[in-house]
């Protein structure tokens, strides 16, 4: 399976989204927005969203070549007002390459979605001990405790994007006791 990625006007990817799946044909395209849990606090009380993992992105699966999906995609991409293009890396690569796929896929659940992770920190350090970011804390590029993010890096399309998910940091151990 191939994953392929439009950009898409910010905030209109649900739409998109279902635009593609009532003109695509379900056997070989399967339209997704990726998505990640968020934290927030609202009048004191915590509460948990979902959002879109790449704002202004959605991908679609399909075991199409790149020649043959654009065949059958380029007239809806032309005709919409809220598609803008397709991804690509050169002039002949279109679909998503193995290896950033493949990132993905260990950080997201069944649903497709980046959930909270829980880890404590011990000096400047920081140890995930659940979640989707445990043992993968050398993507973690900052964390913000008060907020409860953490900001990763992942790399779609051959450009690097900075992403903040949900971290949860339990407690804070000091140096040395861990």
């Amino acid at each position: 399976m191939y994953w392929y990625v439009l950009f898409v006007r910010t905030v209109q990817e649900f739409k998109v989204e279902q635009l593609l799946k009532e003109r695509l044909d379900s056997d070989l395209f399967m339209p997704f927005v990726p998505l990640r849990e968020i934290f927030f606090k609202k009048a004191g009380i915590m509460k948990k969203e979902l959002k879109p993992l790449f704002p202004g992105y959605v991908f679609v699966e399909s075991e199409l070549s790149n020649r043959e999906f654009i065949k059958k995609v380029r007239t809806l991409i032309y005709n919409s007002r809220s598609i803008f293009s397709l991804l690509k890396y050169s002039d002949t690569e279109f679909a998503m390459r193995e290896s950033e796929k493949q990132m993905l896929l260990i950080l997201c659940n069944d649903d497709r979605c980046i959930e909270s992770s829980k880890g404590i920190s011990e000096g400047n350090k920081i140890y995930i001990t659940d979640g989707p970011l445990k043992g993968r804390e050398s993507i973690v590029k900052k964390v913000d405790r008060h907020k409860r993010r953490a900001e990763i890096e992942l790399e779609i399309m051959g450009d690097i994007r900075c992403i903040s998910v949900s971290l949860e940091i339990i407690n804070k151990v000091p140096l040395g006791f861990r």
